[in-house]
């Protein structure tokens, strides 16, 4: 899980670099935006390291088809959220930013609110990877969940050094959409073919 967190906060710094390019309002306005995306994704991020004991102990135990029903209902509760969220981006959005940054500049509250419409429709993605990064690590699965977040990491790489130039700052606000749908692929494989040998 520490390999795991590391390549992700080495493509955070990759993508940061690329945004300190772009000149003080639209960091300020990213920065507003991430503080914004953590609280949305706080109950996504509590529901996977809880699918990690979850599923350790029913793994350990034998119960493989309480993990199933765990993983279902886990994602079942953090879609659920992610239509919140959405709601939540298009209504309520400025507030939250305005009420982050102190600023009422049209800028920096468009600018952010603009990276949270996007990003927004695109957490059902990013609460799957969390429950199923999650649950592989708790049945033993090392590989995959790292493997998971390297494509995360060199996404963002490539991101920060091709995409962003051209898009500028619309870039940076694709970025993780587009990574999530890559970085979900091994982890719904790895995660099919394990229930399939645990029958789960």
């Amino acid at each position: 899980m520490g390999m795991m967190m590391s390549l992700v906060f080495f493509g955070t710094l990759a993508l940061q670099c690329a945004i300190n390019t772009f000149g003080t309002e639209i960091i300020v306005a990213h920065t507003a935006a991430r503080k914004v995306s953590e609280l949305y994704f706080l109950p996504i991020s509590v529901m996977g390291m809880t699918m990690a004991t979850f599923c350790g102990q029913n793994f350990g135990a034998g119960k493989y088809d309480r993990m199933k029903m765990g993983i279902k209902n886990a994602l079942f509760i953090t879609w659920g959220w992610s239509v919140l969220v959405i709601f939540m981006s298009y209504t309520v959005a400025p507030f939250f930013v305005s009420m982050v940054t102190g600023s009422h500049e049209k800028i920096v509250i468009d600018t952010a609110v603009l990276y949270l419409k996007i990003n927004a429709p695109f957490y059902f993605l990013a609460a799957g990877i969390s429950i199923f990064r999650n649950a592989l690590q708790a049945v033993g699965d090392h590989k995959t969940p790292v493997i998971s977040s390297f494509i995360e990491l060199l996404g963002k790489v490539l991101i920060a050094a091709l995409l962003s130039p051209v898009l500028e700052y619309m870039g940076i606000i694709i970025a993780e959409p587009i990574i999530w749908c890559f970085m979900v692929i091994p982890l719904i494989v790895k995660f099919v073919r394990t229930s399939q040998a645990y029958r789960v």
